[in-house]
């Protein structure tokens, strides 16, 4: 499951940030600097959601689940597609890498000269603004 970030519930203590391997949580402009998970980041591993001591990450069902390793939420034709998620990310923007099956050569979804590999993850990021702030 991907995650989001209550608003009204984070204290900007950092626990998160500070547990999170994927460098995903984002510090807000606001007043009181609470955090945001940027979903091109993250991969859904969960570790942030335990360290919260106002249980102010919960799941975000927009989203389906990153495994790290090709998606069994989708169809055949996206089962050897694979993430270099822990490995590599893109020079430019800091987004895990994908390589379609066959491929030699990891791409970015997100900044690629429109180049889009079928992550269903990324696919509905395109459809839902980063900084939507989500109120408990």
């Amino acid at each position: 499951m991907s995650f989001t970030v209550l608003q009204d519930r984070c204290i900007g203590c950092g626990a998160c940030d500070f547990s999170c391997h994927s460098d995903a949580l984002v510090k807000t402009d606001s007043f009181l600097g609470v955090f945001e998970i940027d979903p091109y980041t993250c991969d859904d591993c969960g570790v942030c959601v335990g360290k919260c001591p106002e249980t102010a990450i919960v799941p975000d069902d927009r989203f389906p689940v990153c495994n790290g390793h090709g998606c069994p939420l989708t169809s055949q034709r996206l089962a050897d597609t694979e993430c270099a998620v822990w490995q590599q990310r893109c020079p430019d923007c800091g987004t895990t890498l994908w390589r379609e099956a066959g491929a030699s050569e990891f791409v970015c979804p997100k900044c690629d000269n429109g180049r889009k590999v079928s992550c269903p993850k990324t696919r509905l990021l395109a459809t839902i603004p980063f900084g939507k702030v989500v109120a408990g």
